[in-house]
């Protein structure tokens, strides 16, 4: 690692240290005088991305003119990877910084990239450049250059989005939620999301999550989601008569401007391999629905009332196989930030105006975020392309399921899982059976649970003619504690007994 005063002594010649400011913490940054130098010291990576501006802007209050910004930082390959801290997820790095995002965050703040060493990085106001000496400036101009010219950029007075798209290409920075109401069932979904994708998101697995919960939250349901290091956050109900449209509040957030990527999943879902290689950065993504819950004659009714073409079947769900328009399953829903900001405002318009019109949807009112979403879509189509089965695998014992070979990234559980969590394997896919023990195991090495609960009556599928029921412990065994973080053993027992030929 490059000592941070000396990378300053290579950069600014004959300063003293009291003009220097180095800051540790945003707090650092409070101060009533000007300094010639203001040395970030590991500062930006645990300042979340959302409130960055507010640091830019204390920095240039007192940086004197002429002054130079020295960011001490790590680079990665990736800003959402876990980093070294899988052992505290508490120290995750919520800001984790690539080559692109520090030169996009450059070129926002109107900076130049002066010079740079190992993970030593300094910059000087554009506007600023004429204050240094004129054998200076051609350095600066020239290290900034070549940074830029290594991503197909050249220098010029505005920078365009197409070019930040250069400097960040693919999902780049991601925000993955999930929404979930106050109660223990919600609660243990949304946590099981979590823990998963920090044990094996991959490339994701150190994302900024949020978890947002509707109207209110359990303080000890936050303080377990603090552990791994999730930003939460209280939501509005979206509607009374349709509780699953509260996933809509999640866009809704401020902060979901600062992110490159938003990933929305139900809380019944939970990440067994890295989502990364599959997102493009490009397209709204999603996969169609697993079966045709809003059949075609209420879609013609829908479009009819909305005054909107009717669209032609050109797709198949991805489990029952059955024709369909554009009708996604809304449980994995990846957007581009500039899609979003958009498509939105119209998807909301039309789940509003849908939920207040439940006749409408008949005995399918149920799906009616997923019907506003096919609506919103024919109103303002964006670009699209289809997640492939394995980013929404939906655990289903239905024997006509095509993807026997599936080797699933995310799981979409629905029901097949118990109270703590776990998940059932109700497929004959070796592949699926092999993430699902995965997890299990996983999360059954992190709770403690004792070897008297029979996990392996969930992560295996049940033999033929058995029966499953509970057997609970005797009144004095203590009950299921209201932390979820790591439990003592549950207050029940699954138990699998084979029918005997003779009753």
């Amino acid at each position: 690692m490059l000592d941070i005063r000396s990378f300053i002594d290579s950069i600014v010649c004959g300063v003293r240290t009291e003009e220097i400011l180095t800051c540790s913490k945003q707090e650092d940054l409070n101060v009533n005088k000007q300094y010639r130098v203001i040395a970030l010291n590991n500062l930006i990576e645990n300042i979340p991305v959302f409130k960055l501006k507010d640091v830019w802007d204390k920095v240039k209050n007192v940086l004197n003119k002429a002054g130079v910004i020295v960011i001490k930082t790590s680079l990665y390959e990736n800003p959402n990877e876990l980093g070294d801290h899988s052992g505290d997820l508490k120290q995750i790095c919520c800001n984790k910084q690539t080559e692109g995002t520090l030169l996009r965050e450059c070129l926002k703040q109107n900076l130049i990239l002066a010079e740079s060493g190992e993970d030593c990085f300094a910059f000087v106001r554009r506007e600023e450049l004429s204050f240094f000496s004129d054998e200076q400036q051609k350095s600066f101009i020239t290290h900034h250059d070549k940074r830029l010219n290594q991503f197909g950029i050249s220098t010029k007075e505005i920078y365009s989005e197409g070019d930040y798209r250069q400097l960040v290409p693919g999902a780049g920075r991601m925000l993955i939620s999930c929404v979930a109401e106050n109660n223990k069932k919600y609660q243990t979904q949304a946590l099981r999301l979590v823990q998963s994708i920090r044990w094996f998101g991959g490339k994701t697995a150190g994302a900024n999550i949020f978890v947002c919960m509707v109207d209110e939250a359990d303080p000890e349901f936050v303080k377990e989601l603090n552990k791994w290091n999730v930003f939460v956050r209280i939501v509005k109900r979206f509607s009374t008569l349709h509780p699953p449209s509260n996933k809509l509040r999640l866009f809704e957030l401020p902060e979901v401007a600062s992110y490159d990527t938003i990933m929305l999943l139900d809380c019944d879902t939970v990440m067994v391999q890295d989502p990364y290689p599959f997102i493009d950065g490009d397209h709204f993504q999603a996969d169609m629905a697993a079966g045709a819950t809003v059949p075609i004659h209420l879609f013609q009714k829908l479009f009819a009332h909305y005054h909107l073409s009717l669209p032609r079947q050109r797709y198949f769900t991805s489990v029952s196989r059955q024709p369909t328009i554009w009708y996604c399953n809304a449980g994995v829903l990846i957007f581009p930030n500039a899609i979003l900001k958009t498509f939105y405002p119209i998807w909301k318009n039309y789940t509003i105006d849908l939920s207040q019109k439940k006749c409408l949807l008949e005995r399918r009112y149920f799906f009616c975020e997923q019907a506003s979403l096919s609506i919103a879509f024919a109103a303002q189509p964006v670009p699209f392309r289809r997640l492939p089965a394995q980013m929404n695998y939906h655990l289903t014992s239905n024997a006509l399921y095509r993807m026997n070979n599936c080797d699933p990234v995310i799981i979409h559980y629905h029901h097949m899982n118990n109270e703590l969590g776990f998940i059932k394997n109700v497929t004959k896919n070796p592949s699926v059976i092999r993430r699902v023990n995965l997890f299990n195991h996983r999360l059954r090495r992190h709770s403690n649970i004792n070897n008297s609960f029979k996990v392996d009556d969930h992560s295996r599928p049940a033999q033929k003619g058995a029966i499953r029921f509970r057997r609970r412990f005797p009144k004095t065994s203590k009950a299921l504690p209201n932390d979820l973080s790591d439990s003592p053993s549950p207050n029940w027992l699954i138990v699998a007994f084979k029918r005997s030929k003779n009753p």
